[in-house]
């Protein structure tokens, strides 16, 4: 009995240690931290697309983009990865508008998507998060197969 309680007791604080020690997300700040803000700093390059681009267009460049911040940032490339979400901020501004103006009834859901892997890059380069550059990176590709661009 006592060696039964003695069991119970040491599974439950192997449980509690291994969920207090577990998965912590460790942010290594390489630069000073910047500002998450719309706004272009002064740092921050601007990235020009052709204003007649298609969608489709839009959406490759978006991809390409994402694909170029995601190995940036993985590569703690700081410059990099903050010309690359320069790109991905401007090809979203104009990719925006369209997506609403092709997929009607869809584009609620659609943008709402959209804009949430495009705030994940933006996470990934101001908090110098890898895993959340890989997770827009794959995300986008699900959502771009979803518009129909591969």
């Amino acid at each position: 009995m006592i060696l039964q309680r003695l069991t119970h007791i040491s599974g439950i604080c192997l449980c509690a240690a291994a969920l207090t020690i577990g998965c912590a997300t460790e942010v290594v700040e390489l630069d000073s931290p910047t500002a998450s803000t719309n706004v272009q700093s002064q740092d921050e390059p601007v990235y020009e697309v052709p204003a007649n681009a298609t969608l489709g267009e839009l959406a490759v460049i978006l991809r390409d983009e994402m694909g170029a911040l995601s190995e940036a940032t993985f590569n703690a490339d700081r410059n990099a990865a903050r010309t690359h979400l320069a790109a991905v901020n401007t090809v979203w501004s104009l990719m925006e508008p369209l997506v609403v103006t092709e997929y009607r009834e869809l584009a609620d859901q659609l943008t709402y998507d959209l804009r949430r892997i495009v705030e994940l890059a933006r996470s990934a380069v101001d908090r110098n998060r890898p895993a959340d550059a890989d997770k827009a990176n794959l995300f986008l590709r699900l959502a771009l197969d979803s518009l129909g661009v591969k």
